[in-house]
């Protein structure tokens, strides 16, 4: 998609109207003028008297469901800032589309004196090529980045995450609604507990030591409580906090989390929907505001994604001096437990 940049307006020039003299009308014989009676006068008084008191008392019913309705969310806020423009809706967009989340554990705080807030970048879909992951190596704050099992450079991808510092998530795939392909190493639809223990243990084998997982598309599975029991029960085993991606506002995965006693995290803003550099700076901004009143933030995007690791080296020594700090997603979560 070609960005859109903002045009000048256009000085457009109007030419003068020709306006044709009304032609006087045809002298004739005045008509006589009908008098109005008391009543005529009296019945048009009344109209009029009506038409103000119904436009007063529907500018009165408006302005009260204005004072009681509630103020609007920093995210719906952020929404009508003129500050940056919000995306083009028509562009076409990478394959997750953006929910709201509401933290499962634990409850959001504010953030400390002296800090903005947390800022936790996932970085998904590693393992493709080594190519695009290195930008993401080379960021010098916090960063988790997720790894796809079955690709030619998972494991190598992998060893690379954990020898430049950063945090190794598997990005398990997980099927969609639609039925689309979501990689090798994937939980379908169907699969009993068995089988889903099976294809998870050997993703981790795969890629090595990793310190969570996040669902790679997978609307349909995390949707799913018995799936979805069965993949929080074997994250808690093996000691991995699960990341639920919200690929889908109808997910299971809170609610399971919480019959099962487990803390989770999840996701709260995809960055890199539209591939447009103001698009990104508009959810990064979005990302920002939560983290000021919640205390932190998730924000995903992808390594694919060209422009971003280069924008997120341009705005880091900027974020870190407006108070604002990097961690990795269990970094962050272990933080808020205390």
């Amino acid at each position: 998609m070609k960005r859109t940049d903002s045009k000048k307006p256009r000085v457009v020039s109007v030419g003068k109207k020709t306006v044709s003299a009304a032609k006087p009308k045809a002298a004739g014989k005045a008509k006589n003028r009908k008098k109005l009676t008391l009543h005529d006068r009296f019945t048009a008084v009344i109209a009029a008297a009506v038409v103000v008191l119904v436009a007063v008392v529907s500018f009165g019913v408006m302005m009260y469901i204005r004072a009681v309705s509630p103020p609007l969310a920093p995210e719906a806020a952020a929404l009508v800032s003129p500050a940056i423009p919000a995306p083009d809706p028509t562009a076409p967009t990478a394959p997750h589309e953006y929910f709201p989340a509401a933290y499962i554990a634990p409850p959001p705080q504010p953030p400390s004196a002296g800090s903005a807030g947390t800022l936790v970048f996932v970085i998904d879909d590693a393992g493709n090529n080594l190519r695009d992951l290195e930008p993401f190596l080379n960021f010098p704050g916090a960063l988790t980045i997720a790894v796809l099992p079955g690709l030619p450079h998972s494991a190598e991808a992998a060893r690379r995450i954990r020898a430049a510092g950063k945090e190794l998530f598997l990005h398990q795939p997980m099927e969609a609604v639609g039925g689309t392909d979501p990689g090798p190493g994937a939980i379908m639809a169907g699969m009993d507990s068995g089988e889903i223990r099976d294809i998870i243990n050997r993703n981790l084998a795969e890629i090595g030591s990793a310190a969570g997982m996040n669902n790679h598309e997978g609307s349909r599975i995390t949707m799913d409580e018995t799936a979805m029991e069965t993949i929080l029960a074997l994250s808690h085993e093996r000691g991995l906090l699960f990341l639920d991606s919200r690929t889908t506002a109808e997910t299971a995965a809170g609610d399971v989390a919480r019959r099962l006693g487990i803390i989770i995290a999840e996701r709260d803003i995809f960055v890199d929907n539209s591939q447009e550099r103001e698009a990104m700076l508009y959810f990064i901004n979005q990302g920002l505001e939560r983290a000021r009143q919640r205390g932190f933030v998730v924000m995903i995007g992808h390594a694919w994604s060209h422009e971003l690791a280069p924008l997120l080296q341009e705005i880091y020594a900027d974020l870190l001096e407006q108070g604002f700090a990097f961690s990795s997603v269990t970094d962050a979560v272990a933080r808020r437990q205390l």
